[in-house]
């Protein structure tokens, strides 16, 4: 697959836009739960080899603990399975369907990640299950897996996301502190009480938010994140963008993020 360019930056536009006025109303800002799930035993890392290209993006499929995962990697130029590259984890937003996914790679974190030597993996959500609602409990699997054809710089990956990709987010932190660098979300906030409490344990873990101004309904959890991570001694910032809303201008291209993660290297 070729680079990417304006187009996808476009196409990934406005299939964000379109997704979160799709799903405004059933993203919830509420406290939750986390959902209910069971210990399962150590499965093994599957030998399925990366859909990757060099300088490009590809789309590909591996089996995790009995499910099909569809995802989209982006890797440098001069990339070759094994090397050790700096690694985002990036969680799609809206339905985080398979199309969405690669939108938002090739628009978004492509071009940053690959003038910067980054690999980007993000996983689609597998049935439309979300990464927050069950899905979640692969994410170490597949990692393991992501470790089998690249060593992450630093031994963990950065996380991202948006919107509900920020959720994702915050939720694969709070289950697995020991294996993340930095979490970046624009936007996102941990949405349940589990994930709130568990930003306690992720004290060393550089976090970078980022919200609309007028995105009224995402302002406050996120600032509540920002005074809970403040008092438990941990590094995070919040970020709202005058005159910006859900889907913002400030982030679409991934200058801003990619030189916050430069920072967390």
């Amino acid at each position: 697959m070729r680079s990417p360019g304006l187009p996808a930056l476009l196409t990934a536009l406005a299939l964000l836009a379109a997704a979160c006025s799709a799903t405004s109303n059933s993203e919830s800002t509420s406290e939750t739960s986390d959902p209910e799930t069971t210990e399962a035993p150590a499965a093994t890392v599957p030998a399925t080899p990366p859909a990757i290209e060099a300088g490009g993006t590809a789309v590909g499929l591996v089996e995790i603990d009995g499910t099909e995962i569809e995802y989209v990697t982006s890797v440098p130029a001069g990339f070759s399975i094994g090397d050790e590259a700096p690694l985002l984890l990036a969680f799609p937003p809206g339905g985080q369907d398979l199309r969405l996914t690669q939108s938002l790679v090739e628009g978004t974190y492509a071009p940053e990640a690959q003038r910067l030597g980054w690999v980007v993996v993000s996983p689609a959500a597998p049935a439309g299950v979300k990464y927050f609602d069950g899905s979640e409990a692969l994410v170490p699997g597949l990692l393991d897996w992501v470790e089998t054809w690249i060593a992450p710089e630093g031994g963990a990956p950065h996380v991202a996301g948006v919107s509900n990709g920020g959720i994702s987010s915050f939720r694969y932190a709070a289950q697995n502190p020991n294996r993340v660098r930095s979490v970046i979300s624009f936007p996102g906030f941990p949405r349940s009480s589990g994930d709130q409490e568990a930003l306690a344990d992720l004290v060393g873990v550089p976090i970078r938010m980022y919200v609309g101004e007028s995105d009224t309904s995402w302002i406050p959890p996120a600032e509540e994140a920002v005074a809970s991570f403040t008092e438990a001694g941990g590094d995070i910032e919040l970020t709202i963008f005058p005159g910006e809303g859900h889907v913002m201008a400030s982030t679409r291209d991934g200058t801003l993020i990619f030189e916050q993660l430069e920072l967390f290297r």
